[in-house]
């Protein structure tokens, strides 16, 4: 449940933004703060989980970026948009990133976005086998970026508690990590790139080891719409595609009952097949 809370939260924030950056004032912090309002109407929710990270353009390539009177800056159209952010909730912890365009056209911009889902699905549906770690899966994140000789210097992703620590190990995926995966692991799924003073793209969902027969598999736990405005469909596989639709029609299903009637509108578009 809490991410389904969450999901609805962030969906609506960013479903706002799209809308209302390029009417109105809307600066890294005062988004921030809009996000939080958001994530405050509903009860369950205890506070964040981490300080929101929101950077646009050259701020977003600073991974682990906070907004400042001094940095911050206004979204402007052209740019993309990074929000890094989670809540905690009675049953449960969040932590999401999602990379927004605000009006961006730059071809190259697409194709590093799209070679990052590409990485991000890799990882999504990597088959783990009794020794898997997670630094065997941080290649396949990064596969597709080095292709074209991009690479991001951070882990791929960190465990995560059960209303506790955000980064919580011992298991990650990661160059380093040899920690075996065991079922019932919260483990997040976050690939990026980031240009300096340019730039930066991060897509984050939260990934749990669930057992059947004998066979461990990710179930993805996250349920927010992924920017379908940056994606290069030319550079996608059908199955990789078939993924992005099958994922959209979860959190279109799972988010559709906390919306009203223009949000339902806007989640049936981002959520739409590709």
């Amino acid at each position: 449940m809490a991410h389904k809370y969450d999901g609805a939260a962030l969906t609506k924030y960013l479903f706002w933004l799209k809308k209302n950056f390029s009417k109105k004032k809307i600066t890294e912090i005062s988004g921030s703060d809009k996000l939080y309002q958001f994530r405050k109407k509903n009860k369950r929710f205890k506070f964040l989980s981490f300080p929101t990270i929101s950077g646009t353009g050259p701020n977003s390539s600073i991974i682990h970026y906070k907004a400042t009177k001094k940095t911050n800056r206004t979204l402007s159209d052209g740019e993309i948009y990074l929000v890094d952010s989670g809540g905690q909730y009675e049953f449960g912890t969040t932590d999401v990133t999602r990379t927004i365009s605000l009006n961006n056209s730059s071809k190259r911009v697409k194709n590093i976005f799209t070679r990052v889902l590409k990485g991000h699905i890799a990882v999504a549906d990597f088959k783990i086998k009794n020794g898997t770690s997670g630094s065997i899966i941080d290649t396949q994140a990064r596969r597709y970026l080095k292709q074209i000789g991009l690479d991001y210097s951070h882990g791929t992703g960190h465990g995560v508690g059960y209303f506790l620590n955000v980064h919580e190990g011992p298991h990650a995926i990661s160059k380093s990590n040899k920690i075996k995966l065991q079922e019932g692991m919260v483990i997040s799924n976050e690939p990026g790139y980031y240009e300096k003073n340019k730039f930066g793209i991060r897509i984050e969902n939260l990934i749990y080891v669930k057992k059947e027969k004998n066979q461990k598999y990710f179930e993805n736990l996250t349920l927010a719409p992924i920017d379908k405005d940056l994606i290069d469909k030319d550079i996608l596989s059908y199955k990789e595609k078939k993924w992005i639709n099958k994922y959209h029609k979860k959190v279109f299903d799972s988010l559709k009952g906390a919306m009203n009637k223009n949000e339902i509108l806007d989640l049936k578009n981002a959520c739409s097949a590709i």
